[in-house]
Formats: C-alpha cells, sequence, structure tokens
C-alpha cells in the first residue's frame, strides 16, 4: 500500500469512528481536529448537524483515544510523504456518506 492510499484509509477509518458515535438521522457530522504542539497530541471535537443546528455531541470510551491514535498517524505519514504538517484539518460526511477534508497549515 502506498503513502496516499495509507493516508485515505485512516480518513476512512476517522469516518467511521464519526458514524459509530451517532445513533440519530442527522444532516451531517464534523470533526474538528487540531494538533496541540506544546503537548504534542491532537484534540478533537464531534458535531451533528440536524435541522441545520449545530449540535456537540457526546461521546463513547475509546472514541477520544482511537481519533488521537489515527490523527497522529495521518499527521507522520502527510509530513513523511509531503513534508507538510497540518495544525488542523477539519473531517465532514454527509448523510448520504459524501466525506469532505480539509488542512489547513500555520
Amino acid at each position: 500500500m502506498n503513502e496516499m492510499e495509507k493516508q485515505a484509509d485512516m480518513i476512512t477509518k476517522l469516518d467511521q469512528l464519526m458514524v459509530d458515535q451517532i445513533k440519530n438521522l442527522l444532516e451531517s457530522i464534523v470533526s474538528e481536529y487540531q494538533y496541540l504542539e506544546l503537548y504534542s497530541t491532537v484534540s478533537s471535537s464531534l458535531s451533528v448537524i440536524l435541522h441545520e443546528t449545530q449540535k456537540y455531541s457526546d461521546t463513547v470510551a475509546g472514541f477520544v483515544t482511537d481519533n488521537v491514535e489515527l490523527c497522529m498517524e495521518l499527521r507522520e505519514s502527510m509530513r513523511f510523504h509531503t513534508g507538510g504538517e497540518w495544525s488542523s484539518f477539519t473531517l465532514s460526511l454527509s448523510a448520504n456518506g459524501k466525506a469532505k477534508t480539509e488542512f489547513y497549515y500555520s
């Protein structure tokens, strides 16, 4: 598996972690990730959009840990592959399963 395929696989796993958190009907799910350089870790938040209203969702045990591990692997893989180090990114998943990822570099 090449680096791009590995990165796509990690993003797919992050998508699945998001979906696993939501039990109800929704318009979209959004996770925001921020690299915390001082602590060499990633913080994340999960929100759902329902009836055009954004609500922050409680998550089950393991969600944060799994997210941090995958995000750190993704960051390292992207740094190794392109030399870029994202400072944050947003991962959105619509109700029809369409994913969108936006990376931000500082």
